[in-house]
């Protein structure tokens, strides 16, 4: 079986004796670097890419009863191309769970809204809502207000699930003591072809995939406006519920040249990963979430979260971005006491932001990368 590139590097990594001793080593190397000092770096990214102008508020779903076992939200955008295989994939499901499937076509302008209406006329289990184009968020928080079921999905448009991912999801809700399920999922290519094998979540923060039962997203929006929406799952909903794991490969996650993951560097809305995490924390803030739950995953994301999408920003952000964050640690870690980090390498990440130490932030942001290939 041919091997890509990357699985080629997460192999090689794994079988690299001893890369946490070299880490120790590299990190006294740079422990006595000088520290990077930039001054009103928080307002050097306003200058290149605002705060979004969302502001959280209190949502309320349009149903207040649920005739459904399940809703299945299928945000849908300028995906003429997939949305009908991520669509046919839907409604083949083999299951007796009593589905609904909430397609938000959020202003295509391609010929979406034809493959979709197709699709509705032939399955009644398909409600279309059409809208103004109001962004990823904006069509996933749509279909959440209009959902009926008891239990919510997410699949993407232009991704896919096998014949028995809803059955097993399901089951394991229903079966488990949890709020939420969470599966493994599979990479395909661009034209649907598998991409080695199911790959586990633990390191990935996204909603699809996952089953959740309706009171789980009661007072949870995804921030509009906003990239890397998906943080709330972490900082929203993780803190506050139970999950559960099950071993489904059936999420087939497609990878296409187009998505954000794949544009290049100066995309200037790549510096939301810095606004999006002042949003995380006044959310939390307004759910009472206490600081010190969410401390440990704002130090890892100011460090290796940055680190791993720096090949977006243009090089001469990541010192801007890298300052931002220590700032930005700092306001949090005023006054509060009980702030804990539960292993050495968060402890790392903390003390680079303290002492600004610019290239130990590099060394901890790497080898969590590294570490999670």
């Amino acid at each position: 079986m041919k091997m890509n590139v990357k699985e080629l590097v997460k192999h090689a990594v794994r079988a690299f004796p001893c890369k946490y001793q070299m880490y120790r080593i590299a990190r006294l190397a740079v422990r006595q670097a000088k520290p990077l000092h930039i001054d009103n770096a928080r307002e050097r990214l306003m200058r290149i890419h605002p705060k979004p102008a969302y502001r959280y508020k209190r949502p309320e779903f349009a149903y207040a009863q649920t005739d459904r076992d399940l809703s299945i939200i299928v945000p849908a955008y300028n995906v003429d191309r997939f949305v009908g295989p991520c669509l046919e994939s839907v409604l083949s499901q083999k299951t007796q769970v009593d589905f609904e499937v909430i397609v938000v076509n959020d202003g295509s302008t391609d010929g979406t809204a034809d493959v979709i209406a197709e699709y509705a006329q032939k399955d009644d289990r398909i409600r279309v809502i059409s809208q103004s184009n109001k962004g990823f968020s904006g069509a996933r928080n749509t279909g959440i207000d209009q959902a009926r079921g008891k239990a919510l999905m997410f699949v993407d448009s232009d991704d896919m699930i096998a014949p028995t991912h809803v059955d097993a999801l399901m089951a394991a809700l229903r079966a488990g003591d949890c709020d939420y399920i969470t599966s493994d999922y599979t990479d395909i290519d661009e034209a649907g072809n598998q991409i080695g094998q199911g790959k586990p979540r633990k390191f990935m923060g996204t909603a699809w995939g996952r089953a959740y039962w309706r009171y789980v997203w009661e007072d949870v929006r995804f921030p509009e406006d906003y990239l890397y929406e998906d943080t709330i799952l972490q900082y929203l909903i993780e803190t506050r519920f139970t999950g559960l794991q099950v071993r489904d490969n059936g999420y087939w996650y497609r990878h296409r040249n187009s998505s954000i993951s794949h544009v290049g560097s100066g995309n200037i809305r790549s510096i939301d990963t810095y606004w999006i995490l002042e949003e995380m924390i006044q959310e939390a803030e307004t759910m009472n979430i206490p600081l010190r739950d969410v401390y440990e995953l704002t130090v890892r994301q100011c460090c290796a979260s940055v680190f791993g999408r720096r090949q977006q920003f243009d090089k001469q952000w990541i010192p801007v971005i890298f300052a931002a964050c220590a700032d930005f640690l700092d306001q949090l870690q005023n006054g509060n006491d009980d702030l804990v980090l539960t292993s050495d390498l968060s402890k790392d990440m903390e003390e680079s932001l303290k002492t600004r130490n610019y290239r130990l932030w590099n060394l901890a942001g790497y080898f969590e990368i590294v570490n999670t290939l």
